[in-house]
């Protein structure tokens, strides 16, 4: 098989990477050089100028403009244009040229509540994301909806998100039922969980929680 993977160098995207390369051929998208595994091809895109995508068996789009943890509440008027350029335009771009190309499966990383018409600027943003890749009607379409993910990322965390998943990470353990799918989730389990269901899944809209690992 042979696999796009987009924001190739992010939390979810570098453990896609490894699992999916260790028995397929990928094409990581990337902005900049990045040192991948050296059977992964590596295939650096400027998301701001007019690119193709070459055919693939499935696209994995896996951006996200990194926010603080207060823009989840109420995001700065600062910030809002630089994450809706990323996770609606870049990766709604990244899927019709997608379709352009002739890639009929994708997946693509949402949030868990993701709705078009929240109150909250981040949920919305994802939700009208969500919304415009189910129009393009792609035959397989896996929408993922975590929370909060957990493991090592390139840039080191602050107190406030240590914190943050302190609390959460305990309080979590008191989440039963359909609440789980709000408990922090490990991205390399999101990652397992993408690779998977894009061989598993059925064809048409799938949409997959913590829940679902």
């Amino acid at each position: 098989m042979k696999y796009l993977i987009a924001g190739s160098t992010g939390l979810i995207g570098k453990n896609l990477v490894n699992i999916l390369s260790a028995n397929n051929d990928v094409i990581a998208l990337a902005r900049r050089n990045y040192q991948f595994p050296k059977n992964v091809e590596q295939l650096i895109l400027d998301y701001d100028k007019n690119y193709e995508l070459p055919k693939a068996d499935h696209l994995f789009i896996c951006l996200g403009f990194p926010v603080e943890l207060l823009d989840l509440v109420i995001m700065r008027r600062s910030v809002k244009k630089l994450f809706y350029k990323v996770d609606y335009d870049y990766v709604c771009n990244l899927a019709k040229k997608a379709k352009l190309s002739g890639i009929e499966n994708i997946s693509v990383i949402s949030s868990v509540g993701a709705h078009a018409k929240s109150f909250n600027f981040y949920l919305k943003t994802k939700g009208l994301m969500e919304q415009k890749l189910k129009n393009l009607n792609f035959k397989k379409l896996n929408i993922f909806q975590p929370s909060h993910l957990l493991g090592e990322r390139d840039k080191p965390q602050g107190h406030d998100v240590k914190l943050f998943e302190d609390i959460t990470n305990f309080s979590g353990q008191f989440l039963f039922g359909p609440l789980k799918k709000f408990k922090n989730v490990k991205a390399e389990e999101i990652a397992q969980l993408m690779a998977k269901k894009s061989s598993e899944s059925s064809n048409g809209i799938n949409i997959y929680t913590r829940l679902d690992i």
